[in-house]
């Protein structure tokens, strides 16, 4: 609902979906309703999303609940811009509660739109928290992870 508003403006932007869930087929049936089969594509899970992500301008991450985000890692070391839903557990703390990326009220009509827009009018300006996000990521590197560890125990 929120990428058929935002469509309204911004007719040429396309919306990619990756993975596999309970709400797929019920996300089908929207998509043909609303005739945006040719904006919005679903696809199934991969093992190798970076393919796609080399090609993306931004990743959206719309949950409601997130854990440590890894996805949102993953998007930020293939230098995309991140927005999410300021849900609990991860996108917010990773995102520098906005400094590194867009966060949006989870579950609020009309934020994402919203967001959307702030993004696509000022994504040149917006560039360097691209960086900022990659730099972000080595907090949640398994060797840093490691030495905490090592620190406690030894």
């Amino acid at each position: 609902n929120e990428f058929e508003k935002f469509l309204k403006n911004f007719t040429e932007i396309k919306l990619l979906i990756i993975g596999e869930g309970e709400e797929k087929e019920k996300l089908k049936k929207i998509i043909k309703r609303k005739n945006l089969n040719n904006k919005i594509l679903l696809l199934n899970k991969t093992e190798n999303v970076f393919q796609y992500m080399k090609n993306a301008k931004a990743f959206i991450l719309s949950s409601l609940w997130e854990d440590p985000g890894f996805v949102i890692i993953e998007a930020a070391l293939s230098n995309l811009f991140v927005i999410s839903s300021n849900c609990f557990n991860g996108p917010s703390e990773f995102l520098d509660y906005g400094k590194n990326g867009i966060l949006f009220q989870s579950n609020m009509p009309g934020e994402l739109t919203k967001s959307l827009k702030y993004f696509i009018e000022n994504e040149n300006i917006l560039k360097k928290n691209r960086i900022y996000s990659k730099k972000n990521c080595l907090k949640y590197t398994k060797f840093r992870h490691y030495k905490i560890f090592e620190k406690i125990f030894y």
